[in-house]
Protein backbone atom coordinates (compact mmCIF):
# COMPACT_ATOMS: atom_id res chain seq x y z
CA UNK A 1 0.00 0.00 0.00
CA UNK A 2 2.59 2.46 1.22
CA UNK A 3 4.33 1.72 -2.86
CA UNK A 4 0.95 2.25 -4.87
CA UNK A 5 0.78 5.77 -2.28
CA UNK A 6 4.61 6.49 -3.31
CA UNK A 7 4.07 5.83 -6.87
CA UNK A 8 0.38 8.22 -7.17
CA UNK A 9 2.93 11.25 -5.27
CA UNK A 10 5.69 10.77 -7.91
CA UNK A 11 3.41 10.73 -10.63
CA UNK A 12 0.96 13.60 -9.10
CA UNK A 13 4.30 15.24 -9.13
CA UNK A 14 5.63 15.11 -12.90
CA UNK A 15 2.16 16.11 -14.09
CA UNK A 16 2.31 19.20 -12.14
CA UNK A 17 5.41 19.74 -13.43
CA UNK A 18 4.32 19.22 -16.85
CA UNK A 19 1.72 21.23 -16.62
CA UNK A 20 3.33 24.29 -15.18
CA UNK A 21 6.02 23.84 -17.91
CA UNK A 22 3.67 23.91 -20.87
CA UNK A 23 2.04 27.14 -19.07
CA UNK A 24 4.81 28.75 -18.93
CA UNK A 25 6.13 28.50 -22.58
CA UNK A 26 5.89 31.93 -24.27
CA UNK A 27 4.54 32.37 -27.94
CA UNK A 28 7.33 33.22 -30.25
CA UNK A 29 7.59 36.97 -31.08
CA UNK A 30 6.70 37.39 -34.91
CA UNK A 31 8.25 40.74 -34.89
CA UNK A 32 11.75 39.56 -33.18
CA UNK A 33 13.37 40.13 -36.90
CA UNK A 34 11.00 43.07 -37.95
CA UNK A 35 12.09 46.95 -37.66
CA UNK A 36 9.41 48.59 -36.40
CA UNK A 37 8.21 51.62 -38.68
CA UNK A 38 5.83 53.94 -36.99
CA UNK A 39 2.80 53.92 -34.14
CA UNK A 40 0.16 55.74 -33.68
CA UNK A 41 -3.59 55.56 -32.14
CA UNK A 42 -7.09 55.37 -33.18
CA UNK A 43 -10.07 57.76 -31.66
CA UNK A 44 -10.73 54.09 -29.45
CA UNK A 45 -7.11 54.22 -28.58
CA UNK A 46 -6.43 51.38 -30.52
CA UNK A 47 -2.73 50.84 -30.55
CA UNK A 48 -1.89 50.54 -34.73
CA UNK A 49 1.92 49.82 -35.84
CA UNK A 50 3.64 49.31 -38.51
CA UNK A 51 6.30 46.71 -39.40
CA UNK A 52 8.48 45.82 -42.07
CA UNK A 53 11.08 43.13 -42.60
CA UNK A 54 13.90 46.14 -43.04
CA UNK A 55 14.30 49.68 -43.43
CA UNK A 56 11.87 51.23 -46.19
CA UNK A 57 13.36 51.21 -49.47
CA UNK A 58 12.38 51.57 -52.99
CA UNK A 59 11.12 48.19 -54.73
CA UNK A 60 8.90 45.54 -53.56
CA UNK A 61 7.94 45.98 -49.55
CA UNK A 62 6.72 43.32 -47.33
CA UNK A 63 4.23 45.21 -44.54
CA UNK A 64 2.63 44.39 -41.23
CA UNK A 65 0.12 45.89 -39.60
CA UNK A 66 -0.78 45.36 -36.03
CA UNK A 67 -4.07 46.41 -34.35
CA UNK A 68 -3.93 46.46 -30.39
CA UNK A 69 -6.16 47.12 -27.95
CA UNK A 70 -4.55 46.82 -24.32
CA UNK A 71 -1.80 44.63 -26.21
CA UNK A 72 -4.11 42.42 -27.25
CA UNK A 73 -4.50 41.64 -31.14
CA UNK A 74 -7.12 42.21 -32.77
CA UNK A 75 -7.90 39.90 -35.83
CA UNK A 76 -11.48 41.17 -36.84
CA UNK A 77 -10.89 44.73 -38.23
CA UNK A 78 -10.89 45.94 -42.00
CA UNK A 79 -7.41 47.01 -42.71
CA UNK A 80 -6.51 48.82 -46.08
CA UNK A 81 -3.52 50.96 -46.31
CA UNK A 82 -2.76 53.46 -49.73
CA UNK A 83 0.75 54.77 -50.44
CA UNK A 84 1.20 58.57 -50.80
CA UNK A 85 4.00 60.80 -52.38
CA UNK A 86 3.58 64.19 -52.17
CA UNK A 87 5.46 66.66 -54.36
CA UNK A 88 5.82 70.01 -54.88
CA UNK A 89 3.00 70.43 -57.36
CA UNK A 90 1.40 66.98 -57.21
CA UNK A 91 0.80 63.66 -56.22
CA UNK A 92 0.70 60.14 -56.51
CA UNK A 93 0.49 56.39 -55.15
CA UNK A 94 2.87 53.10 -55.76
CA UNK A 95 1.83 49.85 -56.54
CA UNK A 96 0.36 48.26 -53.18
CA UNK A 97 -2.38 45.62 -51.92
CA UNK A 98 -5.23 47.63 -50.88
CA UNK A 99 -7.30 45.30 -48.45
CA UNK A 100 -4.93 43.33 -46.62
CA UNK A 101 -5.99 40.14 -44.92
CA UNK A 102 -5.06 38.99 -41.25
CA UNK A 103 -2.44 36.37 -40.92
CA UNK A 104 -2.37 34.41 -37.79
CA UNK A 105 1.31 33.36 -37.66
CA UNK A 106 2.57 37.18 -37.93
CA UNK A 107 -0.98 38.07 -35.75
CA UNK A 108 -0.81 41.16 -38.27
CA UNK A 109 -2.31 42.44 -41.34
CA UNK A 110 -0.50 41.47 -44.18
CA UNK A 111 0.00 43.37 -47.60
CA UNK A 112 2.98 45.00 -49.56
CA UNK A 113 4.00 48.32 -51.68
CA UNK A 114 6.33 48.67 -53.98
CA UNK A 115 7.77 51.54 -53.76
CA UNK A 116 9.09 53.61 -57.25
CA UNK A 117 10.89 56.60 -55.60
CA UNK A 118 13.03 57.19 -52.64
CA UNK A 119 12.15 60.21 -50.34
CA UNK A 120 13.97 63.52 -50.59
CA UNK A 121 14.10 66.88 -52.24
CA UNK A 122 11.46 65.97 -54.87
CA UNK A 123 9.03 64.36 -52.03
CA UNK A 124 8.10 62.66 -49.05
CA UNK A 125 5.89 59.44 -49.01
CA UNK A 126 3.33 58.65 -46.33
CA UNK A 127 1.11 55.45 -45.87
CA UNK A 128 -2.42 56.48 -45.00
CA UNK A 129 -3.55 53.24 -42.91
CA UNK A 130 -7.54 52.87 -42.32
CA UNK A 131 -8.97 50.92 -39.78
CA UNK A 132 -12.52 50.15 -39.59
CA UNK A 133 -13.30 53.11 -41.71
CA UNK A 134 -10.69 55.72 -39.68
CA UNK A 135 -7.77 56.60 -41.46
CA UNK A 136 -4.25 57.57 -40.00
CA UNK A 137 -1.38 58.46 -41.67
CA UNK A 138 2.35 57.18 -41.00
CA UNK A 139 4.97 59.29 -42.49
CA UNK A 140 7.15 57.14 -43.98
CA UNK A 141 11.28 57.38 -45.54
CA UNK A 142 12.09 55.47 -48.38
CA UNK A 143 16.05 55.67 -49.23
CA UNK A 144 17.44 54.35 -52.29
CA UNK A 145 17.93 50.99 -52.86
CA UNK A 146 22.12 49.58 -51.88
CA UNK A 147 24.53 51.05 -54.21
CA UNK A 148 24.79 48.91 -57.59
CA UNK A 149 20.87 47.35 -57.26
CA UNK A 150 18.01 48.93 -58.94
CA UNK A 151 14.96 46.54 -58.09
CA UNK A 152 12.17 48.78 -59.23
CA UNK A 153 11.43 50.29 -62.58
CA UNK A 154 8.39 52.66 -64.33
CA UNK A 155 8.32 52.00 -68.28
CA UNK A 156 6.75 52.87 -71.34
CA UNK A 157 5.49 50.12 -73.81
CA UNK A 158 5.32 50.45 -77.15
CA UNK A 159 1.84 51.41 -77.48
CA UNK A 160 1.99 54.50 -74.86
CA UNK A 161 0.87 52.63 -71.50
CA UNK A 162 2.81 52.98 -68.63
CA UNK A 163 4.01 49.83 -66.19
CA UNK A 164 5.61 49.50 -62.81
CA UNK A 165 7.93 46.43 -63.07
CA UNK A 166 9.87 44.75 -59.89
CA UNK A 167 11.97 42.43 -58.24
CA UNK A 168 10.13 40.24 -55.50
CA UNK A 169 12.60 37.85 -55.05
CA UNK A 170 16.28 38.14 -54.94
CA UNK A 171 16.95 40.07 -51.52
CA UNK A 172 19.12 37.93 -50.26
CA UNK A 173 20.53 36.73 -53.77
CA UNK A 174 23.12 33.67 -53.49
CA UNK A 175 25.57 31.70 -55.95
CA UNK A 176 23.62 29.06 -57.91
CA UNK A 177 20.43 29.16 -59.33
CA UNK A 178 17.75 31.78 -57.45
CA UNK A 179 13.69 32.05 -57.00
CA UNK A 180 13.06 34.48 -59.85
CA UNK A 181 9.34 36.55 -58.66
CA UNK A 182 8.86 39.53 -61.05
CA UNK A 183 5.89 42.07 -60.20
CA UNK A 184 4.10 43.55 -63.35
CA UNK A 185 1.53 46.49 -62.92
CA UNK A 186 -0.05 49.06 -65.30
CA UNK A 187 -0.46 52.60 -64.20
CA UNK A 188 -3.60 53.23 -65.17
CA UNK A 189 -3.64 56.91 -63.49
CA UNK A 190 -1.35 58.58 -60.65
CA UNK A 191 -3.21 56.29 -57.56
CA UNK A 192 -4.18 53.19 -59.64
CA UNK A 193 -2.11 50.55 -60.57
CA UNK A 194 -3.52 47.15 -60.88
CA UNK A 195 -1.63 44.20 -61.62
CA UNK A 196 -0.58 43.08 -65.01
CA UNK A 197 -1.72 39.26 -66.32
CA UNK A 198 -1.03 37.65 -69.47
CA UNK A 199 2.14 39.11 -70.94
CA UNK A 200 5.29 36.80 -71.80
CA UNK A 201 8.42 37.43 -70.31
CA UNK A 202 11.59 35.93 -71.38
CA UNK A 203 14.72 36.85 -70.07
CA UNK A 204 18.63 36.64 -69.61
CA UNK A 205 21.05 37.56 -67.09
CA UNK A 206 24.62 39.17 -67.60
CA UNK A 207 27.89 40.18 -65.41
CA UNK A 208 27.91 43.51 -66.97
CA UNK A 209 31.75 43.86 -65.80
CA UNK A 210 32.60 41.06 -66.95
CA UNK A 211 31.13 40.42 -70.12
CA UNK A 212 29.37 36.86 -69.40
CA UNK A 213 26.35 35.13 -68.37
CA UNK A 214 25.10 32.26 -67.24
CA UNK A 215 23.09 29.15 -68.17
CA UNK A 216 20.18 27.18 -67.53
CA UNK A 217 18.18 29.98 -66.21
CA UNK A 218 14.29 29.49 -66.32
CA UNK A 219 11.72 32.31 -68.23
CA UNK A 220 9.10 33.78 -65.86
CA UNK A 221 5.84 32.26 -66.20
CA UNK A 222 2.39 34.10 -64.88
CA UNK A 223 1.05 33.12 -61.82
CA UNK A 224 -1.95 35.53 -61.63
CA UNK A 225 -2.02 38.82 -59.50
CA UNK A 226 0.69 40.38 -61.46
CA UNK A 227 3.44 37.73 -60.13
CA UNK A 228 6.03 36.16 -62.98
CA UNK A 229 7.92 33.15 -61.66
CA UNK A 230 10.83 32.05 -63.12
CA UNK A 231 14.77 30.91 -62.21
CA UNK A 232 17.97 32.79 -62.08
CA UNK A 233 21.42 31.16 -62.27
CA UNK A 234 24.19 33.30 -60.77
CA UNK A 235 27.81 31.59 -61.23
CA UNK A 236 29.53 33.95 -59.05
CA UNK A 237 29.01 36.63 -56.70
CA UNK A 238 29.20 40.56 -58.59
CA UNK A 239 26.84 43.17 -60.10
CA UNK A 240 24.87 41.18 -62.26
CA UNK A 241 21.85 42.98 -65.03
CA UNK A 242 18.70 41.47 -65.64
CA UNK A 243 17.26 41.93 -69.33
CA UNK A 244 13.64 41.46 -69.73
CA UNK A 245 11.49 41.53 -72.86
CA UNK A 246 7.85 41.32 -72.71
CA UNK A 247 5.17 40.55 -75.05
CA UNK A 248 1.27 41.05 -75.33
CA UNK A 249 -1.08 38.69 -77.21
CA UNK A 250 2.87 38.06 -79.13
CA UNK A 251 3.07 41.94 -79.51
CA UNK A 252 6.93 42.97 -77.92
CA UNK A 253 5.80 45.97 -75.88
CA UNK A 254 9.60 46.20 -74.26
CA UNK A 255 12.40 44.92 -74.79
CA UNK A 256 16.24 44.46 -72.98
CA UNK A 257 14.45 46.58 -70.03
CA UNK A 258 16.73 45.67 -66.99
CA UNK A 259 16.79 45.52 -63.09
CA UNK A 260 19.93 45.49 -61.70
CA UNK A 261 21.06 42.86 -58.57
CA UNK A 262 25.02 43.73 -57.04
CA UNK A 263 26.04 41.41 -53.80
Amino acid sequence: MKNIFVLFSILLTVFTLSSCSKDDVQPENPFLNKVKIAELKTSSQETIRLWADNELSIGYQPLYIQVLKNEETLSNKQVSLSPVMQMATMSHGCPHSSTLSYDPASRSYVGFAVFTMASGTAGTWKLDVEVNGEKLSFPVTIAMAKEGNNPVKTFTATDGTRYVIALQSLRNPKVGMNDLDVLLFKRESMFSFPAADGFTMTFHPEMTSMNHGSPNNVNPVGKGNGKYSGKVNFTMTGDWRLFFDIKKDNTLISSNLYLDILF
